[in-house]
C-alpha cells in the first residue's frame, strides 16, 4: 500500500481500514518467506489447500483460496511446471479434472510451513492474543 492512499497521519482509520492494512501487511510477510521457496502467495495457499492429498476440482481449489480464475489457472500450471502438483482425471466422474498435490509439493509446502508458524506466532503476538483465539476470531469473519 502507498503512501498515498494511506489516512492522514493522526486521523481514525476504521477498523476495516485496519484490517486491510493488517492483511497487506500479513501478506507482504508470507510473500517474503515464499521467496525463500520460489513461492507466491497463491501458491502456498493451493499447496496448503491440497495438503491432504485429496484431490480437488478447480473451483474447490478457488473456494478455499484468494486466487480465481485466471490467477488461479497460472498458478497450478506453474506448480504443475515444478511437478509441485498435478492434474488427474476425477475419481467418480473422469470428466473432472482434479489437482493433486505430489511428494516434492507436501515437502516444500512443510519446510515453508514451519517459518509460516512464526509468522503466525507474530501475528498472534501483535493482535494480544493466542494464535487459536486470533484464527477462531478471523474465521467467524471470513466465510469459506
Amino acid at each position: 500500500m502507498t503512501d498515498a492512499v494511506l489516512p492522514a497521519s493522526g486521523t481514525t482509520t476504521g477498523l476495516v481500514v485496519d484490517l486491510i492494512r493488517a492483511a497487506d501487511a500479513a501478506s507482504s510477510m508470507l510473500a517474503s518467506i515464499g521467496d525463500q521457496f520460489d513461492l507466491a502467495v497463491d501458491d502456498w495457499l493451493i499447496l496448503g489447500v491440497l495438503r491432504d492429498g485429496e484431490g480437488r476440482s478447480m473451483s474447490e481449489v478457488s473456494s478455499q483460496t484468494v486466487a480465481s480464475g485466471s490467477s488461479l489457472t497460472r498458478a497450478v500450471d506453474r506448480l504443475v511446471s515444478r511437478s509441485l502438483v498435478y492434474r488427474t482425471p476425477g475419481v467418480a466422474d473422469r470428466r473432472r479434472v482434479e489437482v493433486r498435490i505430489s511428494d516434492a509439493g507436501r515437502d516444500l509446502h512443510d519446510q515453508m510451513a514451519a517459518q509460516v508458524a512464526r509468522l503466525e506466532e507474530l501475528v498472534a503476538e501483535r493482535l494480544g492474543a493466542d494464535r487459536g483465539t486470533t484464527a477462531r476470531a478471523l474465521r467467524r469473519f471470513v466465510t469459506v
